[in-house]
């Protein structure tokens, strides 16, 4: 890791820096899934930011030695591996802060705070309806006290403090802004997910952690199919990944938003992450099939994991 007092962080220094945010992250994953109210609480959002994160440190270990191609690496792997709608945001977010650092040896943190503001952007766009008091809040206004710490001399320690201290403020206030979540008690689960996920980074890049990187495991998958017959309240969370040549991405936004709710299509015309919560999870994936080439498809039955948690 580069020294405290070193102005840019390179890429070796990133890797390790995500490699902190997947332990914080696996740290809190059960706190983070007890939260999970909105938009369905079906209790699995620690699990899916976890999931993602990992996904995205397994793709950067691969990547070259800029901070550049391990940014890049990263968003690929988040965007392959993104589960659960606050996965999938994630993977945005990175993707965001991809495109800031691309062609970058090494990184400032004005060039941090850069990437964040285009990882923000890339976020609210991903989302059909954004919602404050949310993952996108956290975001946002984490880029935006990211931009004016830049403005100031101060060393990358000090201004990644700031950066995470502005993340906790963010998420305890995000039950003002959303009423469901003030009603149930809790703060936003995908807010609190991404604070972990700086909070490692800054643990990392501080030197503060001194807990070994944990060894790698068997992906978590769920496939859960209710009973015929049974009244449903949820549905089902839909997630795919679709290959094809020059896909019509706007017309699949398009039929993956009439499809349900919490749609998200996410990439390029080669390859895209698809998310919706459906009742009808057969209509969809048939729809993708005559698209191209549909891969890694993950259903969990909704009102299966709600019941299960009440």
């Amino acid at each position: 890791m580069a020294a405290v007092a070193e102005v840019e962080l390179d890429g070796k220094d990133l890797k390790e820096a995500l490699e902190g945010a997947e332990l914080y992250i696996e740290q809190h994953v059960d706190e983070v899934n007890k939260l999970n109210i909105f938009p369905v609480p079906d209790g699995d959002t620690g699990v899916n930011m976890f999931l993602t994160i990992r996904a995205a440190v397994e793709e950067a270990e691969k990547a070259g030695p800029s901070a550049g191609e391990v940014a890049a690496s990263a968003a690929r792997g988040a965007l392959l591996g993104a589960r659960g709608n606050s996965g999938v945001i994630l993977s945005q977010i990175m993707r965001g802060a991809a495109k800031g650092l691309e062609g970058r040896e090494a990184f400032s943190f004005a060039d941090f705070a850069r990437a964040l503001h285009i990882a923000s952007e890339q976020a609210y766009k991903s989302v059909e309806k954004p919602v404050e008091g949310t993952i996108l809040t956290v975001i946002r206004e984490v880029s935006e006290e990211a931009a004016e710490v830049a403005t100031k001399k101060t060393s990358f320690v000090r201004a990644i403090n700031k950066v995470v201290s502005k993340a906790g403020k963010t998420v305890k206030k995000t039950p003002e802004m959303l009423p469901v979540l003030k009603e149930a008690g809790v703060v936003d689960a995908g807010a609190k997910g991404l604070y972990y996920f700086f909070k490692g980074m800054e643990s990392s890049i501080c030197r503060k952690s001194g807990t070994a990187r944990p060894g790698k495991k068997s992906p978590v998958r769920f496939s859960v199919k209710g009973k015929q017959g049974e009244e449903r309240v949820y549905g089902f969370d839909v997630q795919f990944l679709l290959e094809g040549e020059d896909l019509p991405v706007e017309e699949i936004k398009k039929s993956v938003i009439a499809a349900g709710e919490c749609p998200l299509v996410v990439g390029d015309e080669s390859l895209l992450k698809v998310h919706v919560h459906t009742m009808n999870p057969d209509e969809i994936l048939d729809y993708a099939r005559g698209k191209g080439e549909v891969k890694d498809i993950v259903v969990e039955d909704m009102d299966a994991q709600v019941k299960k948690r009440s």
